[in-house]
């Protein structure tokens, strides 16, 4: 059993009697940064490859240990986080607004509002930071294409899927190059941000990038990069925390390794992933309650004082995980 597994496991030990007793006061927020990976089990994300920024996050922060994904394959995962449901979308489909979308090729739309619609009514601020975008605002289904292959895939963002925000005239405010990131955490940073690295830099691959230890540890630079650049942020509060997340597990790449604690813990139960949240003065807290994509959604709307939305009504909220842990 690897290092980092024995001090995991002592410390699963207590947090899971704070998972299963008195529930920690509902945060306020100021910023969240959600860094969304994909398609890595939880094992392979945190012990099994060359993701040492991962394994330190997973140690001195918070862990959520029992957290899923909803569904198969990528999109309806990405709808939940906003959408507080998948909309029965069970395929990658491109959105019905994609600006170079065959005439008769299938694609979804949504019509109902999501935690965009939510956030702006309240005169909060949301934005997509999508890496390889090539242009702020745009509907593409992939970019750049070419021989690297579609490096930004639609899939992966989920606000041109909503008809409001589509066709939206202001939405160069919402669909953002990654590039723009750093100039926005400079001199204001959205209320919340989720972060899209691209298919060669989120665990996903392509052609161009598919060796299996080279992605893991390619994403494990990117959320390092992001995650330092982030904390070094004046929006980086007391009152702000980054989640590291993956949209869905996935068979392990790594059949030999052994089975941690944690994934015998979750019964070895399909699409289980590793949640990391990291807060301004974190603690090695572990959580054992039963999370997913809709328990996310439901602790960002309850930490903006905004209606839940459709299944994140029903979902547990991560409070303990976002505790404010800074000495008075």
């Amino acid at each position: 059993m690897r290092a980092f597994s024995r001090i995991a496991f002592s410390l699963f030990l207590s947090a899971w009697i704070l998972a299963s007793g008195a529930r920690a006061q509902a945060p306020r927020f100021d910023h969240v940064y959600v860094i969304m990976l994909e398609n890595h089990g939880f094992d392979d994300a945190l012990f099994n490859g060359p993701s040492p920024f991962m394994r330190e996050l997973a140690e001195t922060q918070g862990l959520a240990t029992r957290y899923f994904g909803v569904a198969h394959p990528s999109l309806p995962n990405y709808l939940a986080l906003i959408g507080g449901d998948d909309f029965g979308v069970r395929d990658d489909e491109p959105s019905c607004f994609a600006s170079d979308i065959a005439p008769s090729a299938s694609c979804h739309q949504i019509a109902d509002d999501s935690l965009v619609d939510q956030m702006r009514r309240a005169g909060l601020s949301f934005a997509v930071y999508a890496e390889s975008l090539l242009a702020a605002g745009s509907l593409v289904t992939a970019a750049p294409g070419g021989v690297a292959g579609p490096l930004y895939a639609q899939k992966h963002n989920p606000l041109p899927y909503f008809q409001a925000l589509a066709t939206d005239p202001a939405r160069d405010n919402l669909i953002k190059p990654y590039d723009a990131f750093a100039a926005d955490l400079a001199r204001q940073a959205p209320n919340v941000a989720l972060i899209v690295p691209n298919q060669c830099h989120d665990g996903h691959g392509l052609t161009v990038c598919h060796d299996r230890d080279r992605l893991i540890a390619d994403y494990d630079a990117f959320v390092r990069d992001a995650v330092t650049a982030i904390r070094a942020s004046k929006f980086f509060t007391r009152r702000s925390a980054i989640v590291v997340t993956f949209d869905e597990g996935a068979r392990s790449l790594f059949p030999d390794a052994p089975t941690s604690e944690f994934t015998r813990a979750a019964g070895g139960a399909d699409n289980h992933v590793a949640t990391v949240v990291v807060t301004a003065c974190g603690a090695p807290v572990r959580d054992a309650t039963r999370y997913d994509h809709f328990s996310l959604l439901a602790t960002i709307e309850d930490g903006f004082a905004l209606p839940r939305l459709r299944k994140a009504a029903g979902a547990r909220a991560m409070d303990d995980l976002f505790v404010d842990r800074c000495a008075p």
